[in-house]
């Protein structure tokens, strides 16, 4: 859990930029979830997991949808840094396979970090 302790000091997010990357993991999460449970063809817990994802998906989609997350002059949140969302979900993804795919180490672009998390992913679990 170093990376994402080191994430929060470094990048230092706002707690909208928080939000909406912990939101995504967990959406990113319950889709590795649903896809180990397609390759096993474990049907029930498919099922599951998507309604998982639809109920993450709307955690998501009400807090992009708060008035107050808008400056009404376009679609993005005001306070978020799309670069910091990036950044944190490139580290706190590590656990999932979808995160790891979509989301390298690669991507994080303070040294300090992606080193940490690179230092984590070779660690044996």
């Amino acid at each position: 859990m170093y990376a994402a302790e080191l994430a929060a000091k470094l990048v230092e997010p706002s707690a909208e930029e928080e939000r909406l990357a912990e939101d995504y993991v967990t959406i990113l999460g319950t889709v590795s979830a649903m896809d180990q449970a397609i390759r096993e063809g474990d049907w029930r817990r498919a099922r599951e997991e998507a309604d998982q994802l639809m109920s993450a998906a709307e955690e998501m989609w009400s807090a992009l949808s708060e008035p107050e997350a808008y400056d009404g002059t376009d679609d993005s949140p005001v306070e978020a840094d799309p670069l910091k969302v990036r950044q944190l979900v490139a580290v706190y993804a590590r656990p999932h396979e979808v995160g790891r795919a979509l989301y390298p180490a690669g991507l994080i672009a303070d040294p300090e970090l992606r080193t940490a998390v690179e230092t984590e992913d070779l660690a044996p679990c």
